[in-house]
């Protein structure tokens, strides 16, 4: 009888646990349900080629060729058409995943280009050659870190209110993207539709695989809305909404911190700098600012900042040949950098040669100016060992015992110049005599003195020069000590580099590079080198494009026709994209962060305003 009881108690249990179970799936299946009815309509017809939603008619493309170059806007020519939505779908690979399928194409294009040179097949060689270089070097670029491949797919969604509204609209989007073939998801339309939706786990399979920058290139260049989750306030979208911007968020909304602010006369762009500036100090970022034009006096006044003006009869405060370590990621050690250093003092000087005789650096006097700066740090016992730029403590000197280590004498240009000319490189020697001690621009020949970089906003202003040349000469020099003594230092604290009518370093190409190369340099330092221009067209040069390419981040105020054209020509711009930019109203521009794009307004702060606004005019109207 215990036995029989025992077995029904058994009996009911389980008939209880099967109803708790029956139970959950249905919950389980009213979820699913609830699910679907959150995304999809109540009318939906899937035929072979289109969806019929509510009587209106869509049908979902895919890109199926993807080219090696892309350019920024890629797929603007098609947004514009009415009743046309884009979904690009990134996937980001690990840099090992990156090389080896970089490696592998790159061999099979090899292995072509074998076969065409056995059959002689001059077309295919060519082609074939231009190939295998290209993902000689992107593979170069990703083992260096310097560059990432993306797995990508781009959905069309086109839609009509008649199938021959769709159809046509359909037409228009293949003929303009051409090569880049769309081609219709048949019998695969539902699927399409899915991938289109947010939280739906859905993938249609045609992937292609691209460099980050041209994954860029395939994002809308306008939105409604943009905003970072964190950073400094910015504005607000056309929407009203508020607009942050951080810079340093990273992968995968920004590959690079650096930033671009271009416009013309009272488009609002030393507004937005000295916003930028005053913001990034507020919140622990330290700044330092290159000012051609004497505008970041009250800026660096008002946040209790360092402001040091240069004019021709100046004391001599900072040296272009000091040297601080850096640290080397691969090898793990710190090291004194003497081989980037030569290649900054040999832009310098090719430079002043250039601006005095109109004349370019031959190839053996760059080898000699270059062997010359070696020599100088060896000469003081300087080698790549970072302890080798300070002498050691506990030494008697006669006088007294020196106690802790203490930074040595740099070669200042007057040793250099005359190193120059002891290895016969007399034209070199001839133009360092402006530069040295009671010269024009003598006022960089000696050792630095002051810490200046350690105040949390510093201000050079170069205004007080004379001449355009002086005063991209004192920019040029200063831009290489901050490197030296404000970027390397503290590398976990972010910093923040200003350098304000950028298009003076343009006008050269060895002053260009070295922009270039700071930009490079600087990221791996935890700094945001922002570069901002009046002028956009000296950037359309090939060192223009390079230094372009690295910042992730760009605000296209108000330009002039010229400049907005030759801006619309570089980025593939719509025709009414570029008219729009030329008809910006103060403050208003294109914001580019990423993948991201929106017309954004800066918006200043009451308080900011008397160190903000330029034009007195303006405060008094606000």
């Amino acid at each position: 009888m215990l036995f029989n009881r025992k077995k029904e108690q058994d009996k009911e249990v389980q008939e209880k646990n099967k109803r708790k179970k029956r139970e959950q799936e249905k919950r389980g299946r009213e979820k699913r349900e609830r699910k679907k009815i959150l995304f999809l309509p109540d009318r939906i017809k899937e035929l072979e080629d289109c969806l019929i939603i509510d009587d209106i008619y869509y049908r979902l493309m895919v890109i199926e060729t993807m080219p090696e170059l892309l350019q920024f806007g890629w797929f603007n020519r098609v947004t514009v058409i009415p009743g046309v939505t884009v979904s690009v779908l990134f996937y980001p690979y690990e840099h090992e995943e990156a090389s080896r399928r970089v490696g592998k194409r790159q061999t099979e294009i090899g292995a072509e280009l074998i076969l065409a040179q056995k059959n002689f097949d001059s077309r295919r060689i060519g082609q074939l050659n231009v190939k295998y270089s290209y993902y000689q070097k992107l593979l170069t670029d990703i083992n260096l870190h310097r560059d990432n491949i993306a797995s990508v797919t781009a959905v069309i969604s086109v839609s009509g209110k008649t199938r021959e509204e769709m159809e046509h609209r359909s037409n228009l989007v293949k003929n303009k993207l051409g090569a880049m073939k769309a081609v219709t998801l048949m019998r695969r339309q539902l699927q399409g539709l899915k991938t289109l939706l947010p939280l739906v786990d859905s993938h249609v399979g045609e992937c292609h695989d691209v460099t980050i920058a041209c994954a860029a290139c395939l994002s809308p260049l306008i939105s409604t809305d943009f905003s970072h989750p964190s950073g400094i306030f910015f504005g607000r979208n056309l929407t009203g909404s508020p607009v942050f911007l951080d810079s340093f968020i990273g992968a995968p909304r920004l590959y690079g911190p650096h930033m671009f602010v271009t416009g013309t006369t009272r488009s609002g762009k030393s507004f937005t700098c000295k916003g930028v500036v005053s913001r990034s100090a507020a919140c622990g970022m330290k700044v330092v600012v290159l000012d051609p034009e004497g505008e970041y006096r009250k800026e660096a006044e008002a946040l209790g900042g360092e402001y040091i003006r240069f004019h021709p009869n100046m004391e001599v405060m900072f040296n272009p040949f000091d040297i601080e370590p850096e640290y080397d990621d691969r090898r793990k050690v710190w090291f004194n950098n003497i081989a980037g250093k030569q290649d900054d003092i040999v832009y310098l000087i090719a430079a002043m040669l250039e601006v005095q005789t109109g004349e370019k650096m031959t190839a053996e006097e760059r080898a000699l100016a270059a062997k010359a700066v070696r020599d100088e740090y060896f000469s003081r016992g300087i080698t790549e060992d970072p302890e080798s730029i300070y002498e050691p403590g506990g030494v008697e000197t006669g006088t007294e015992i020196r106690v802790g280590k203490k930074y040595k004498e740099m070669p200042t240009l007057s040793s250099y110049m005359e190193r120059l000319r002891g290895m016969g490189a007399t034209r070199l020697a001839n133009i360092l005599l402006n530069y040295c001690r009671g010269g024009p621009q003598g006022f960089f020949d000696g050792q630095s003195i002051g810490k200046f970089y350690e105040a949390p906003l510093v201000v050079f202003d170069v205004s007080g020069l004379q001449t355009e040349f002086s005063r991209t000469y004192a920019m040029y020099v200063m831009l290489s000590w901050i490197w030296e003594k404000f970027v390397k230092k503290n590398r976990e604290t972010r910093k923040r580099v200003l350098v304000d009518e950028a298009w003076l370093f343009m006008k050269h190409k060895d002053t260009a590079e070295f922009l270039s190369q700071m930009a490079r340099r600087g990221a791996k330092y935890n700094t945001s080198l922002m570069v901002a221009s009046q002028s956009f067209r000296e950037f359309t040069s090939q060192e223009g494009m390079a230094l372009l390419a690295q910042c992730d981040t760009k605000f296209f105020l108000r330009m002039q026709t010229t400049d907005a054209e030759a801006l619309g020509e570089m980025f593939k711009l719509p025709k009414h994209v570029v008219e729009w930019i030329s008809s910006f109203p103060q403050g208003r521009g294109i914001l580019t962060a990423g993948n991201e794009s929106a017309v954004v307004d800066f918006v200043g702060f009451a308080f900011e305003e008397q160190f903000l606004r330029s034009d007195p005019e303006a405060v008094l109207a606000r």
